[in-house]
């Protein structure tokens, strides 16, 4: 489980006066560490013997927090 902030954006003009505050939001994905660099970490939905699904990479600075999971057997 990875808890990391994702960026925003606006996709209208907006005057300076009027804009408000936009914070990063929070994120949390859950997966298969495949890719454990000092930069980012790369995770994966799905682990097979030889092939992996849907991969997802987070750069290190964005991430809040790593929690490893178990199963219970």
């Amino acid at each position: 489980l990875i808890e990391w902030l994702d960026s925003k954006g606006m996709e209208r003009w907006e005057y300076l006066d009027e804009i408000e505050s936009m914070p990063p939001d929070t994120c949390y994905s859950v997966g298969f560490l495949v890719e454990d660099h000092a930069e980012y970490k790369t995770i994966a939905l799905g682990l097979g013997t030889t092939q992996v699904l849907g991969r997802t990479t987070i750069p290190a600075g964005c991430i809040k927090s790593i929690t490893k999971l178990t199963t219970s057997s």
